[in-house]
């Protein structure tokens, strides 16, 4: 028995190491060939459900063959487990790119990974989840950044709710500013009756300030609340056609070493058509496309200009091809310039623990098991195969 034990544990080592070494040299069929960390941190409330969105679609530059996305399959992991997420009915349970929890509760926050595969690529995307007490400390961490000229009229959107709703669901919404209910009309507040929209008239520096939306929802006989909340902060007039930058919003970005990461600088330039506003990424005081020390591993990417109901936006991706040691002590500062007036933003990258990929152990795992059983069938079979022969014999 000792010696099967000293077998075991040899025969795992060499799996375990030919296991590594396959994954290395065998990307194609065992290692995901693009690995990413999702700029996103979630953030939500104990006790609401709440639904992750795998962003894998975001990184499309995929190379897929044609015809190849009738066999994809997504897969869903938590932290370092082997362990897939089942899509059985549970209270966190995978929903085809969606990753349900009904409800969140304290202990489910961490990292996950959701794993798109065929035959001959993959791509795998880590998500960080956090879960915050709910109370009035915590809302500013979940807090939505919202901006609202002085002197205007402004509307506020109750975010993130499609996978709460449906075609047929009444849009019944509350809103409540610093906790306090807002009454539905009146001259300051006005609900926009089926939609997830608050007029605010008028606005002011005393409307700053922390909003909540608050959408019922039911699911398996029990009733629970989304809410979202907001944060206002209004802009001066005489700034009226200065860059706000939107995003990053001061928050380290959690990424892994070796991953590829992608931070979008995302800034407000008003209602204007024409702002003439430019945004650009320095790493510490050195334009990030002009530095040799990167060549190529981290790019600046092109503009992007979208319309929203609130105003005019820019967005200018910054990508990291691998993420090194020394990105963790840098300082990446997005910034944004137009004849108005100027905005700096430093972002900085933390570590996050790396995503266990579950292959690596599993193969091993099973390879050990399989030649265990059949040691074991060999030693019982052994025996019962002499007593035969005694028998025939006699």
């Amino acid at each position: 028995m000792r010696t099967l034990c000293f077998l075991f544990a040899a025969v795992s080592i060499y799996l375990q190491d030919t296991a590594a070494f396959r994954v290395h040299r065998l990307n194609k069929t065992e290692k995901c060939q693009e690995s990413f960390v999702h700029f996103k941190n979630y953030c939500v409330q104990q006790g609401e459900p709440t639904v992750l969105k795998c962003p894998i679609f975001r990184y499309q530059h995929l190379k897929l063959n044609k015809g190849s996305n009738l066999s994809l399959h997504l897969t869903w992991y938590k932290n370092d487990s082997k362990i897939p997420i089942p899509e059985v009915e549970s209270r966190m349970q995978a929903r085809e790119d969606s990753l349900w929890f009904v409800p969140a509760a304290m202990d489910d926050s961490g990292h996950y990974v959701c794993v798109l595969r065929n035959s001959s690529f993959c791509i795998e995307v880590t998500i960080s989840l956090t879960v915050v007490k709910s109370n009035n400390a915590a809302l500013r961490d979940i807090a939505y950044p919202h901006n609202a000229f002085t002197l205007t009229n402004d509307q506020l959107v109750c975010p993130d709710l499609s996978d709460f709703v449906t075609k047929d669901t009444d849009l019944d919404l509350r809103w409540y500013k610093e906790s306090v209910l807002l009454p539905k009309l009146n001259n300051k507040f006005k609900y926009v009756v089926g939609t997830n929209k608050l007029i605010i008239n008028d606005v002011t520096a005393a409307d700053e300030g922390l909003y909540t939306c608050e959408l019922p929802f039911t699911h398996r006989g029990t009733r629970y609340n989304i809410t979202r909340v907001i944060q206002l902060q209004t802009v001066d007039q005489e700034k009226r056609n200065h860059p706000v930058i939107v995003y990053p919003d001061h928050k380290t970005i959690a990424a892994v070493l070796g991953s590829k990461l992608i931070i979008p600088c995302k800034v407000f330039t008003g209602l204007g058509k024409k702002s003439g506003t430019v945004v650009w990424w320095l790493a510490n005081n050195s334009f990030v496309n002009r530095n040799p020390k990167y060549d190529g591993r981290v790019t600046e990417g092109t503009f992007l200009k979208t319309t929203k109901n609130d105003g005019n936006y820019i967005e200018v991706q910054l990508t990291f091809e691998e993420i090194r040691e020394e990105d963790f002590s840098t300082s990446f500062n997005c910034i944004a310039k137009n004849d108005y007036g100027l905005q700096v933003l430093p972002t900085r990258i933390g570590k996050a623990a790396p995503a266990f990929s579950w292959y690596m152990a599993a193969v091993p795992a099973a390879l050990a098991c399989l030649i265990v059983g059949v040691m074991v069938m060999y030693k019982f079979r052994k025996p019962r195969t002499q007593k035969d022969y005694i028998l025939a014999k006699s």
